[in-house]
């Protein structure tokens, strides 16, 4: 009687569908978003999210600045560069029309305001990031993956 949203690896019609009928009312999709052409996501993260598969990816606490004990799944390459740099600060951003710094390990992820060591910053991507193919409007992800999803149900 209460409603699941089923969430996570949820990028692709197949893995859509899988989830509804395994009972999902519906999914949450968040990876493939980051590559949304309305999202304010930096072209660098974009371009590190098109080139990722989900190997590429680590549940970690490493970006734990300003958001302790919480574990995320982001690039492990954006872990290592973070590891290799020697700064305090990796880059600096707009928040709320102030330029704010980012710390190393900091939480904030690049947005298209952001200057810096992008490579360096928490480029959060989930096990569904081989999905991501390239910046597609909001809508074309939504298309793609309800009528693939509803095309698979009715195979099934």
């Amino acid at each position: 009687d209460l409603p699941v949203v089923a969430a996570g690896g949820i990028g692709t019609a197949r893995a859509m569908a899988a989830a509804l009928a395994a009972g999902a009312a519906a999914v949450r999709v968040g990876t493939r978003f980051l590559a949304a052409r309305e999202a304010d996501v930096h072209p660098g993260y974009v371009a590190a999210l098109i080139g990722a598969s989900a190997g590429d990816t680590v549940l970690t606490q490493a970006f734990s600045v300003m958001w302790p004990d919480a574990p995320h799944r982001g690039l492990r390459s954006c872990v290592a560069a973070a590891e290799a740099s020697a700064a305090d600060v990796v880059g600096e951003m707009d928040n709320g029309g102030v330029r704010m710094s980012i710390p190393r390990f900091g939480v904030p992820c690049p947005t298209t305001t952001t200057t810096g060591n992008v490579a360096a910053m928490a480029l959060y991507a989930g096990e569904a990031v081989g999905a991501v193919r390239a910046v597609e409007p909001a809508a074309a992800i939504v298309r793609e993956l309800a009528e693939g999803a509803e095309r698979l149900l009715r195979q099934w």
